[in-house]
């Protein structure tokens, strides 16, 4: 390899005619507004802006690896309106009519460039909707050319910045030269018209004569500044410093990127081995498979989850056999093409994995360790079953189902996959490949688990901390599910509610009474735990609202008391005896946990 050196106009120029273009081992855009100013900035100022590599394709190679092309106008996401802007690069077919390079290092400042001289960059502004249109800025690159370079902008930190670069929406200022407050600003972009000494000398006595008047000598003197020095950046120096890597070898390409990328902070391990996958995966597009199953799964199921691509990767790694450990060594060619191959059956698993999961009530509020799905997904992916058969009302698939849950809560509640997760996830692994059948082995899972000196099940030490929860937290929700076998939650949103109305229980109510100091300071410390929280829906919450829990009571069936453990005594329904009705709660749900789950 070899450095090279352009201009970033050259630079652009080559993007816009797809001679440089983007490998499937690269990532989206990830930088903001202020990182492509400071970029334009530093280029003005003469400052370093680091060296660039490329990846030189022979013709005989173009139609081996899958190509992207630059984004012009960008959009921070399209998730919410309808927009020609885009959040991911297009996939592009080279022509085979130039030199075509596959950019390995430099993605994000060539983009910002591209964007800044040629494109538009929408963006949300805050505090409206994200489904209004007028709540979406689309803005180009602007230079303010009546500024003192000479004089540093208060921008904060350490940074010393003395060209003023925004991005201005195009709705309140489109021309090529247009009017800020006092201020003249130059579209960055025009530039690019001017490439000759000399046309830069015309822009820079247009701009004087239209903009500035003729006794405004240091007005005047700042627009030639501002511009010669724009001129300069983009044109006059070779800026862009890469190194030219000619090599055909796929391999050593991918070692070359992950030694030059796994160190920085803006590339994440996912987005690294995403691109691994994407480079040898034949059948499939990798990258727009993994990346769009994510968003499924986040969006598409019964309820709202935040899995991610991390997640995605390390679930196919378990249920492809291969190591459990999520680095990048493990994937490589072969793993990956045994992962490509499974692929749709991996899919199908967790989709499966994550719909059960939700009819259970959990989702990205409640679910706390994403680990904990992927045996589960597993266990699907072993057997074949299906959310539908596990719902229906067949006593055996009943059961299976009720075991999943069981092991599943009572994982996340004792903290399995805290600290060793891999192991943990071998040694449940080797369990369900050793297990026959359609039943899901809870007490063989159970056991293998203990002997890691995890906590299993529900003692009794467990069944008081998991008493002590207080109302809102993640695990308060999940040792409340474990209260309501039967119910199948679905989309359904169950709301965490106080038996005993949190309004009749704060000290100031209490106080007006009657109620002595003692008896406020042990009702305010037992309102927010478990025992005087249930699990409605939002119906049944909206129709409780805040009514005294000894009138709402009086109003519900026979079975209401054996579903949310209330004693039916009507003495334990007093306000005044909040104190006994808690306690003996406390101890029908103690009972029902440790027989049910214990060891």
């Amino acid at each position: 390899m070899y450095d090279q050196r352009v201009t970033i106009a050259e630079a652009v120029r080559e993007i816009q005619q797809e001679n440089y273009l983007l490998p499937a081992i690269q990532r989206e855009i990830v930088w903001k507004r202020d990182q492509i100013t400071d970029l334009f900035d530093s280029v003005l100022q003469g400052y370093p802006i680091g060296t660039f590599l490329y990846w030189d394709i022979e013709d005989r190679n173009r139609d081996q690896y899958t190509m992207y092309g630059f984004i012009q106008d960008y959009i921070t996401t399209t998730k919410y309106i309808n927009t020609n802007a885009q959040t991911r690069n297009s996939q592009v077919v080279p022509d085979g009519s130039g030199d075509l390079k596959l950019v390995l290092d430099g993605q994000q400042r060539l983009s910002s460039f591209y964007i800044g001289l040629k494109g538009t960059y929408t963006y949300k502004q805050p505090y409206k909707w994200y489904r209004n249109e007028s709540a979406w800025n689309k803005s180009r690159l602007y230079l303010n050319i009546t500024s003192d370079p000479n004089e540093e902008l208060e921008e904060g930190g350490d940074r010393t910045t003395r060209y003023e670069f925004q991005f201005l929406p195009v709705d309140d200022y489109d021309g090529r030269v247009v009017s800020r407050g006092d201020d003249l600003w130059l579209r960055t972009g025009t530039i690019l018209n001017h490439p000759t000494h000399e046309e830069q000398e015309d822009l820079i006595h247009e701009i004087q004569n239209e903009h500035v008047d003729a006794e405004n000598v240091t007005r005047r003197r700042h627009v030639g500044s501002n511009v010669r020095a724009l001129w300069r950046g983009i044109h006059d120096k070779s800026y862009i410093t890469y190194f030219e890597e000619k090599e055909q070898d796929i391999d050593r390409v991918l070692e070359i990127f992950i030694r030059t990328n796994d160190g920085g902070t803006q590339l994440q391990k996912s987005d690294l081995l995403l691109s691994i996958a994407q480079a040898n995966w034949t059948e499939y597009n990798a990258r727009e498979e993994l990346t769009s199953f994510v968003d499924h799964l986040n969006t598409q199921l019964p309820a709202t989850n935040s899995y991610g691509k991390d997640f995605l990767l390390k679930s196919c790694l378990v249920l492809s056999d291969l190591p459990v450990r999520y680095r990048v060594g493990q994937f490589n060619r072969e793993n990956v093409s045994k992962i490509e191959d499974e692929w749709p059956e991996i899919k199908r698993a967790i989709e499966t994995a994550a719909t059960l999961i939700n009819h259970f009530g959990i989702n990205e509020k409640t679910l706390t360790s994403r680990n904990a799905v992927i045996p589960v997904a597993y266990y699907f992916k072993r057997t074949g079953l299906t959310v539908d058969k596990l719902r229906r009302s067949d006593e055996d698939y009943y059961q299976t189902k009720q075991d999943i849950k069981k092991w599943l809560i009572t994982s996340l509640l004792n903290g399995t996959f805290t600290g060793n997760a891999d192991t943990v996830l071998r040694t449940v692994r080797e369990v369900l490949q050793g297990t026959d059948g359609e039943e899901f082995p809870l007490e063989e899972l159970n056991e293998e688990v203990r002997e890691l000196n995890k906590v299993v099940g529900f003692t009794e030490d467990v069944a008081d901390n998991v008493l002590e929860y207080t109302k809102g937290s993640k695990r308060t929700f999940l040792a409340l599910s474990l209260l309501y076998p039967e119910n199948d939650w679905g989309s359904v949103k169950p709301h965490q509610d106080h038996i005993f109305p949190s309004s009749q229980l704060q000290e100031s109510a209490l106080r007006d009474n009657k109620f002595s100091e003692e008896t406020i300071q042990t009702f305010t410390e037992e309102r927010d735990k478990l025992a005087n929280l249930q699990l409605l829906t939002e119906g049944e919450n909206t129709a409780k609202q805040d009514a005294p829990f000894e009138e709402w009571v009086t109003d519900q069936n026979e079975g209401f008391y054996d579903r949310h453990f209330i004693p039916t005594d009507p003495e334990y329904h007093k306000l005044e005896n909040f104190d006994k009705f808690v306690e003996e709660r406390r101890k029908r749900i103690k009972a029902h946990l440790t027989s049910v789950l214990g060891e």
